[in-house]
């Protein structure tokens, strides 16, 4: 006979945890952006520097670096202040939400509103080192602090449901 364990978690999203959020959320853009800028700005500084091309594409690349990584860190900081207003903004997201993990799905409830997801509803599931996403779309994840839990034994239980019926 099948198992028919839940794991039921509760907790309130902090302002960090919603940047650390967003943040692993942009990481594959900001990345793409800062080596398109790179090879961009690599490409145009080529053409100025007259030396052997090994070398002037050597110096090109150095030369490069300072525009991306100064574009990469505006991005970031743009990045955490949208997402302190974001977050501000969604009063929703502020109280307390409990979920409960189970072999037929997700049980999400925020003051009186029930949210029921089936597993086939999550398109993938990312564990970072201070929490879960389980996203639903490619821009909508459900947020999962790991403190929410109460030990260790419940996050493997957790983690041993949704590997059951998710890819990561």
């Amino acid at each position: 006979m099948e198992n028919q364990e839940s794991v039921t978690v509760s907790g309130t999203i902090t302002l960090d945890e919603f940047k650390k959020y967003q943040a692993y959320h942009l990481r594959r853009v900001n990345l793409t952006f800062f080596f398109g800028l790179l090879v961009l700005f690599t490409l145009m500084f080529v053409t100025v520097i007259d030396a052997i091309w090994f070398v002037s594409i050597w110096f090109a690349a150095l030369f490069a670096l300072i525009p991306s990584g100064l574009f990469l860190l505006f991005v970031k900081m743009f990045n955490r202040v949208r997402a302190r207003r974001e977050f501000s903004s969604d009063h929703l997201a502020q109280n307390e939400i409990t979920y409960t993990f189970s072999e037929e799905g997700v049980h999400q409830k925020v003051r009186r509103s029930d949210t029921y997801f089936e597993w086939r509803d999550f398109s993938s599931f990312r564990e970072y080192p201070e929490l879960f996403l389980m996203y639903v779309s490619k821009r909508k994840a459900i947020l999962l602090p790991k403190r929410y839990f109460k030990d260790w034994e419940e996050l493997e239980q957790f983690k041993k449901i949704v590997q059951k019926h998710m890819k990561r």
